[in-house]
């Protein structure tokens, strides 16, 4: 409350200006805030979703000129700027299905090559742009009103900053940045969203080109589409923290600060000093200034140098209380009535071919409700490939996969995990950046959307507390041990209240005790939640323990299914890959 207080003030203060301050401090401030809006719009792309969008000056300069093309055009300026917003957020729209079949440095690139391709095209469209004459709109003192226009963008752009954060939107943008695979295995339908994400940073851009347009009665190619103010926000932005609530502000703030007083000082080597401050940020301080050691272990500057998971997870305190003395904690999962003998996932010649490599070869198997089936096989034998075709992070070269009845062919990751596929990965992948308690909580909240983050976070403490990790609750996932990193992965897996699980090898590298503890959560969410589980488990006296079949691979091929005491007695099963296991379970 101190701190909106505090913003309230500051804004009221900054309100004022036009009216008591003198014209340069106005002129200076409108500058700021224009790069604020762009630069905290360009990370939500960014910082938040994981996706460095180099081209983010070309929605400002689209803005720029269709609110100078209307407003010349005789349009009222109120509608000038709606006009410019709503063709800009329609470009970006467009734009996003390309761009987003892009990853990494390749969107990057391409998202840079839209600049100079923006340029281009608004010194040959003549007719429209007036090309290299520029466009001159009509010549009047908007200083103050186009003042207070940014100043309610600004405001507005960090509402829209706490409170994407606060909701499911942000913890999809959240886990698209760590692992858009996982995530869409977890049940977060990652296209939508971020065509979303980058139509809402294209219209903040886009008026925050409208607005500074109008003030400046002028606009040509080389002013809104340069390179050499484009990537300025972007800067300031890595400056501060990209990804911080406070990141974009503080960068922003400083370094405008600073280019004005070297343009005093410095008037020749100015544009150099600038860009030698900032590639020593990014060589000493590269998660920005606000994620220095001396910044986070300051008294006073550490407020500002919070993640923003540090404002809204609930914090740990409670969560022992849940674990009952005893017992298993009760999860919040539905509890399934298996039918026994009735197949819940039929695979059907399935075959998965990489160039010239077999990895699947025309698997043909029925896992029935309610069962504990063991996944076994040498090291290459193509059991995580066949979870692969399973949770459609594959498509199968051939065959097919139906689920209590429905075929998998035409559906997404997203819509087999909430139907009800749940999985961990041999290696894990957990959102290394996010808190043991949100990656719970987002298989929760994308699974049932009638439940809101708060909500999400509430049930999630049974599971943590089913894992064992409630004293970890709060740390971020990447600090974690691999154990506890497998823990985590078999907590959010059921977090996607499955009706199949598929777990891969999360007992290996456990201690006994650890390996005892598994196997009875793996016996009691089958026994008391109604779950399907197929493990697959190199520690072949832990599968011994619970599975009631096994199903044996060599080369991608099944070569066993069958009750253990049948499997093990398997000459090839023997041969290739047991041996002396089978004696030591037994």
């Amino acid at each position: 409350m101190r701190t909106f207080l505090t913003l309230g003030i500051v804004v009221a203060a900054l309100a004022a200006v036009p009216f008591f301050g003198s014209a340069y401090l106005t002129s200076f401030l409108f500058t700021v805030l224009i790069a604020y809006i762009l630069g905290q719009s360009w990370d939500w792309v960014a910082g938040e979703m994981g996706y460095v969008n180099l081209g983010h000056f070309v929605f400002y300069g689209l803005g720029a000129y269709v609110f100078a093309i209307a407003l010349v055009a005789k349009y009222p300026s109120t509608v000038a700027i709606l006009i410019a917003v709503l063709l800009t957020v329609a470009v970006a729209a467009l734009l996003a299905f390309p761009l987003f079949r892009l990853r990494g440095d390749y969107f990057a690139f391409a998202t840079l090559a839209l600049l100079p391709l923006a340029e281009l095209l608004a010194y040959n469209l003549s007719d429209l742009t007036k090309g290299g004459d520029g466009i001159v709109l009509p010549i009047e003192n908007v200083m103050r009103q186009t003042y207070m226009i940014a100043l309610a963008i600004c405001v507005v752009t960090f509402i829209v900053t706490i409170r994407i954060n606060g909701v499911r939107f942000g913890y999809a943008l959240k886990s698209i940045r760590n692992d858009e695979d996982v995530a869409e295995v977890l049940g977060v339908r990652i296209a939508p969203v971020k065509t979303a994400v980058l139509a809402l940073s294209a219209a903040f851009a886009a008026m925050a080109g409208a607005t500074q347009a109008w003030q400046m009665s002028y606009i040509d190619p080389a002013t809104v589409f340069g390179l050499n103010v484009a990537l300025i926000p972007v800067a300031m932005v890595l400056f501060g923290g990209s990804g911080l609530r406070w990141g974009p502000l503080v960068g922003v703030v400083l370094l405008a600060c600073l280019q004005q007083w070297l343009l005093v000082r410095m008037e020749i080597l100015h544009a150099t000093v600038y860009g030698l401050i900032i590639l020593l940020i990014g060589r000493f301080m590269p998660g920005g200034l606000l994620r220095a050691a001396w910044v986070r272990n300051s008294r006073w500057l550490a407020p500002l140098s919070r993640e923003h998971h540090s404002f809204i997870v609930q914090a740990p305190v409670a969560v022992a209380a849940v674990r009952a003395e005893g017992s298993w904690p009760r999860l919040p999962l539905p509890a399934i009535k298996p039918r026994p003998g009735t197949p819940l996932l039929q695979c059907r010649g399935v075959r998965m071919v990489f160039g010239g490599n077999v990895a699947v070869d025309d698997v043909t198997l029925d896992i029935n409700e309610g069962e504990i089936v063991g996944l076994i096989g040498p090291n290459g034998s193509g059991k995580t490939t066949l979870f692969n075709c399973i949770s459609r992070v594959y498509t199968p070269t051939a065959g097919e996969l139906s689920f209590g009845g429905q075929a998998l062919a035409s559906m997404r990751r997203d819509q087999i995990a909430k139907l009800g596929v749940g999985r961990t990965h041999q290696i894990p992948r957990p959102f290394g950046d996010l808190t043991v308690q949100e990656n719970i909580a987002i298989p929760l909240m994308f699974h049932d959307h009638s439940l809101s983050p708060a909500q999400a976070f509430e049930q999630s403490r049974a599971f943590m507390a089913f894992a064992d990790l409630e004293r970890r609750s709060g740390d971020r996932a990447d600090s974690l041990s691999l154990q506890e990193k497998k823990a985590l992965e078999f907590a959010r897996a059921l977090a996607c209240k499955p009706r199949l699980l598929l777990v891969d090898e999360v007992a290996s590298g456990l201690t006994p005790a650890e390996v005892r503890r598994f196997v009875e959560q793996i016996r009691h969410v089958r026994d008391e939640y109604g779950i399907t589980v197929i493990w697959v488990e190199h520690i072949f006296s832990a599968l011994a323990q619970v599975v009631d079949r096994v199903v044996a691979l060599e080369q991608g091929a099944v070569i066993a299914n069958g009750s253990l005491d049948d499997v093990v007695k398997n000459e090839r099963v023997l041969q290739g890959y047991l041996g002396s296991a089978a004696e030591e379970a037994a």
